[in-house]
């Protein structure tokens, strides 16, 4: 296995975050006025998946090493599924990260396409050149002359959003696992999604496919105590030595309001600063995350009552009419 001390960026217990996507229809480069306000010196929940913001939660460390293990071990398919925003792709920019130069890595953003199409992107990740307008007959057979080449040094294909892919470039996926010697695969083929990628893979058409994946790994959200952590662990990455602060109350409403979802943890926090900095407090309350929540439009937690406790205005006077007629029938 890879050993975490080698990669101390990646890898040291006090990097936290997890993020799913680069893209945002915000500008988040606005908030960068309250940095000097709190002396930090960078964003600490800008919306990027920046390995160096990784934290390893219970779930997330499971995920990383089984998927490390998978890729070492030689497995043909990983598979790796969770909810939006939960950290998939951050997980995969810090796996490809951490492997750096031990191994071929080709990395695939944007798999909506046709087969030949993604041999032909695996082929440019990898700087193997090939005919402008060959086949993909021709396309698969340069892949793997440039495997065979290899002399054991691994590839590995980490196919992010995999749930966009259509039925017939999943089955191409799964010809290309049948490129192996007698003693090992010779491609490693990560598969990165939401969980309509499981409800695709179990259609009867891809069965070969679902069958050949050897390890499954599930992203959970984070519990009320990894959300705390999270949260004060970006801070200190980005600089915090104790100047700003989220009280107990502010930490609650965020992960009642997030669920433990990490991409809405970092939101509510970058707009809690901002609502802090145009307080001009460096401690952030409920008020401010109350602040976020609306200026995101995020629908707030509510404490859930017993049915009779919504119709109290009926259920007391009837409760009061039954004791009068109890005591009027002792009497």
């Amino acid at each position: 296995m890879y050993a975490y001390s080698n990669h101390p960026k990646v890898l040291q217990p006090d990097r936290i975050t997890t993020f799913d996507s680069p893209e945002s229809s915000m500008d988040y480069s606005s908030n960068c006025l309250y940095l000097s306000f709190y002396k930090l010196k960078e964003s600490p929940f800008c919306i990027t998946p920046d390995p160096q913001f990784l934290y390893l939660s219970k779930t997330h460390r499971s995920v990383f090493d089984k998927a490390l293990f998978g890729i070492q071990g030689g497995y043909g398919f990983i598979l790796i599924t969770g909810e939006v925003g939960t950290g998939k792709t951050t997980l995969c920019r810090s796996i490809l990260d951490l492997l750096g130069d031990k191994v071929n890595t080709a990395y695939l953003i944007n798999p909506s396409i046709s087969g030949r199409e993604l041999i032909a992107t695996i082929l440019d990740d990898l700087r193997i050149h090939y005919p402008k307008n060959a086949s993909k007959k021709e396309l698969l057979t340069r892949l793997n002359s440039f495997l065979l080449e290899q002399n054991n040094r691994r590839t590995t294909i980490i196919v992010d959003d995999a749930q966009t892919l259509p039925v017939e470039t999943l089955e191409d996926l799964r010809l290309l696992s049948n490129l192996e010697t007698t003693k090992s695969k010779l491609i490693q083929i990560v598969l990165v999604g939401q969980r309509e990628l499981l409800e695709k893979l179990s259609r009867p058409e891809l069965r070969q496919l679902n069958q050949r994946i050897t390890i499954r790994c599930h992203l959970k959200n984070l519990s009320m105590d990894e959300t705390a952590q999270y949260i004060n662990n970006r801070l200190s990455v980005a600089g915090n030595r104790g100047q700003v602060c989220f009280k107990k109350g502010a930490l609650r409403l965020i992960y009642k309001t997030s669920k433990g979802i990490p991409r809405l943890v970092n939101l509510i926090c970058d707009y809690a600063l901002l609502a802090g900095y145009v307080d001009h407090k460096s401690i952030i309350i409920s008020k401010h995350v109350l602040e976020a929540i609306k200026e995101l439009n995020i629908r707030r937690p509510f404490t859930a009552r017993s049915p009779l406790s919504n119709y109290w205005w009926v259920a007391a006077p009837v409760a009061a009419m039954v004791l009068l007629f109890v005591r009027f029938l002792w009497h």
